[in-house]
């Protein structure tokens, strides 16, 4: 019996890192495209943030209902709800991307630094680069704040790149020592 539930909890705990997997690289390849084309209009790259946010804030509410008796994953109902609000203001705004992004990337900065904070509770030697990756991303945020124009598609590319790439790097740690979460 309990190596069923042992069984069961893995799978969640492996669907949830890749979907988490799978958003990351989306917004790997947006952060490319906006870099890349920063004469993309303010409305169309706010619809795309849109719809990532959106699926991100589906992907923490799906991982809270799965697994939110697990400390790690308490708290992703409440991220779930504002990515997705943050989702559908950038959806139906248009206008104000450095701002939507700036806030996003501040909330997920924020959540960095609470699983980094649970991690060193579990003793694993990890947590400082989830703590780091959070600030950094928090860092992030304030400068989206303060940037305009076509100068805030470029920006806005760069750091939904480098969120990507450190989201990537933080669920393959997460991944890789996952028998802490699912035991």
């Amino acid at each position: 019996m309990f190596e069923k539930l042992l069984g069961e909890a893995k799978g969640i705990f492996n669907i949830i890192t890749i979907i988490d997997l799978v958003i990351s690289i989306l917004f790997v390849l947006m952060g490319l495209i906006l870099f890349s084309s920063p004469n993309m209009s303010n409305i169309a790259a706010s619809i795309l943030c849109g719809f990532l946010l959106i699926s991100n804030g589906a992907s923490s509410i799906y991982s809270y209902i799965k697994r939110g008796s697990i400390d790690l994953f308490n708290t992703n109902l409440i991220f779930g709800i504002i990515f997705i609000l943050i989702g559908v203001v950038a959806l139906f705004s248009g206008k104000i991307l450095s701002i939507i992004l700036g806030i996003y990337l501040l909330v997920i900065g924020g959540q960095k630094i609470y699983y980094g904070i649970l991690l060193k509770k579990f003793n694993e030697s990890s947590w400082l680069i989830t703590v780091v990756f959070g600030a950094l991303l928090i860092i992030i945020s304030i400068i989206t704040f303060f940037t305009s124009g076509e100068f805030v598609v470029r920006v806005s590319g760069i750091c939904i790149l480098g969120f990507g790439i450190m989201n990537i790097i933080d669920t393959l740690l997460l991944r890789r020592r996952s028998k802490y979460f699912i035991a």
